[in-house]
């Protein structure tokens, strides 16, 4: 019993050590609810995803929460580089993309996520008190395209619940002279199905366009225009800043309202473009039939893939969409193409009753995983990963046994939704008269190395060592500005000096002739704050030594997440050597490195234990310490 019981213990230890090595990425999706309130606005069942680079390992997903806690997301998995994408292709939060998410064993990160809009306003205080037949919300571009609107009715119950079912068009158009209702439209239309308020019928609506549908000039004023079957009525705020306004229509009032109504706005002013849009509110209306393989051509605006998300649903002997698995490929051409870039895998989102499952299936790319050339035509391939082997466990909540038969059931765009570009194939080659309803997001541009990509600004000071009084001869060690020097070993010395290879250029030596039982240990070390955990960073700079490492001879640089610099000891700094060739320098680039708070520490360190024909010399210069770029590349 005594060696069972140990055996049980090692068991839960093993696990505990296997669960702490996983990585949790948690937060919120929040926008605010209107400007400068201060106030937060939850987004609720957005999926989420988070992709480790490559190919081999499936994503994680959630859907936010819509009960408390409200717009909440949490996942856990294996430690890499993650791209996470949140999106909910039916509703108006235009796609937010996160890169370069370098994550550790026993990482723990909470982040709020918040969209980019041009104009969002989610106040619902007061509304308009008489029903109107046109609303003119305007608002400043930020973005080069259209791509996301979204509305929320309401009605006051004065007249009974509500006007009814109805739908809404939706119409931009740009400012000239006079009022909206006679400003240029600009780019198609838009229909919202089966809008409905009052009582309990609480929603939000939502329209959307392709990028590029509708042009926009960053800086210009546009209107959204509403126009409904019969009259409605908006939340609306009361505000007096003219550069938002709205113009309604109305039998008892027509003119600027000196108020902003619900709306949110949301363009290509973020790095992406979604050349393949929902643009519909209405979702899971027509199933394109079961199959293990569909696919869909599209013609490209970006220069990589970033993300793509599928409507689709399992049958009754299926496992729920969060165990069903896609593999997905991209071909240029069609869908008997080449295969450009990495096959993926996509894992399912969404609804679950026991017995059946539907939402989105989704998958996510770090820029320059997938190529593309704007303009060329793509076929995205979407092939059922499952088996046997995958299947034969499942019972549902009928305790109806899985029919061991793969496959899915992806859904039709709805009507009047359709891409002209494309088209799609079942089977992967049986060339279908509809569209699969899909969101495809595209990053602009995609920079070589983006997983080094770094902000300029250095945050070490002094890391060049330009500043402070150098060592005026022997005695003196100079007083460098920013940098502590420190000495455990009692044959050491440390030293600010101009460089006697490269005058006048200057850096920091560690020196001294180990001897008997005293050896050199020692160096200097910043304390780099006002950092952000949520971030991650890279260490770089440059070193030169009398000796190449090895058992004797050693020249590191460390980092310490939790920001000590008192204790060179410290368990808590990760040491990496980096001198490989004597007296030359040698470049060093650090592995992403996440602060433990709002700071890290950063040290240089020469070691020498064994007395040799040279006197021991380390030497650094030019430190750098960069936030690593963590959203989506900028514009070309």
């Amino acid at each position: 019993m005594k060696f069972r019981y140990v055996y049980v213990i090692l068991i839960v230890l093993a696990l505990c050590t296997a669960v702490s090595a996983q990585v949790r990425l948690h937060g919120r999706v929040y926008g605010e609810t209107f400007p400068g309130s201060g106030k937060d606005f939850p987004f609720k069942a957005i999926y989420c995803y988070a992709a480790l680079d490559g190919s081999e390992c499936e994503p994680l997903q959630f859907a936010t929460w819509e009960i408390d806690p409200v717009a909440w997301y949490s996942m856990t998995g294996p430690a890499g580089r993650y791209t996470m994408v949140f999106s909910r292709p039916n509703r108006f939060m235009r796609p937010i993309v996160l890169s370069n998410v370098f994550t550790k064993p026993g990482d723990d990160i909470h982040r709020i996520v918040r969209p980019k809009f041009d104009y969002a306003n989610f106040f619902d205080g007061g509304w308009d008190k008489k029903p109107a037949s046109d609303y003119y919300q305007t608002f400043v571009a930020t973005g080069a395209s259209l791509t996301h609107v979204g509305i929320r009715p309401v009605h006051d119950g004065v007249d009974g619940d509500g006007p009814g079912a109805q739908n809404i068009v939706v119409t931009i158009h740009k400012r000239t002279a006079g009022t909206p209702d006679k400003w240029p439209q600009v780019g198609p239309s838009r229909i919202i199905k089966d809008v409905d308020c009052g009582g309990a019928k609480d929603y939000t609506y939502y329209a959307g366009w392709n990028s590029g549908e509708v042009q926009l000039i960053p800086g210009e004023t546009y209107a959204v225009h509403l126009k409904g079957e019969k009259p409605f009525q908006m939340f609306q705020q009361p505000n007096d800043d003219k550069k938002t306004d709205c113009y309604r229509i109305g039998a008892d009032k027509t003119g600027w309202q000196g108020a902003d109504i619900w709306m949110a706005v949301g363009t290509d002013n973020d790095g992406l473009v979604i050349p393949y849009n929902k643009c519909s509110n209405k979702e899971y209306v027509e199933f394109a039939g079961g199959s293990t393989k569909w696919t869909q051509t599209y013609v490209a605006q970006g220069t990589s893939l970033a993300a793509a998300l599928l409507s689709g649903a399992v049958g009754t002997a299926h496992p729920p969409l969060s165990r069903t698995r896609l593999k997905v490929r991209v071909r240029k051409g069609g869908p008997n193409g080449p295969i450009v870039g990495v096959e993926k895998i996509a894992i399912g989102c969404g609804n679950y009753t026991g017995d059946a499952s539907w939402g989105w299936f989704g998958v996510a790319y770090s820029p320059g995983e997938v190529p593309l050339e704007p303009g060329k035509t793509y076929a995205i391939e979407w092939e059922t990963m499952e088996t046997v082997q995958s299947l034969h466990d499942y019972i549902n909540c009928k305790n109806v046994k899985s029919d061991l038969k793969p496959g899915f059931n992806p859904h039709k765009k709805v009507a009047p939704d359709e891409y002209k570009l494309g088209t799609s194939y079942k089977d992967g080659k049986i060339k279908q008269d509809f569209d699969l309803d899909m969101q495809i997001i595209e990053y602009q541009n995609s920079p070589k190395d983006w997983n080094k990509s770094v902000d300029k600004k250095n945050l070490i000071r002094n890391g060049d060592m330009v500043a402070g009084e150098v060592s005026g001869g022997p005695g003196d060690s100079g007083r460098p500005a920013s940098w502590k020097s420190w000495a455990t070993g009692s044959a050491t010395s440390t030293i600010y000096m101009t460089d006697n290879v490269d005058s006048p250029n200057r850096l920091l030596r560690v020196t001294g002739y180990p001897k008997d039982s005293n050896v050199v240990d020692g160096g200097f070390v910043q304390k780099v704050e006002g950092l952000d955990h949520l971030e991650t960073y890279l260490l770089s700079g440059k070193a030169r030594s009398t000796w190449q490492t090895n058992n004797n001879h050693a020249v590191m640089i460390g980092y310490d997440p939790t920001g000590q610099d008192t204790d060179p000891n410290a368990t808590t700094i990760v040491w990496l050597p980096i001198v490989g060739t004597h007296d030359v320098w040698v470049n060093f680039t650090s592995e992403p490195i996440r602060p433990l708070k709002d700071s890290i520490s950063v040290w240089l360190r020469g070691k020498s234990t064994a007395p040799e024909a040279f006197v021991f010399e380390a030497d650094f210069d030019d430190f750098r310490l960069n936030r690593v770029q963590s959203g989506v590349p900028g514009k070309l």
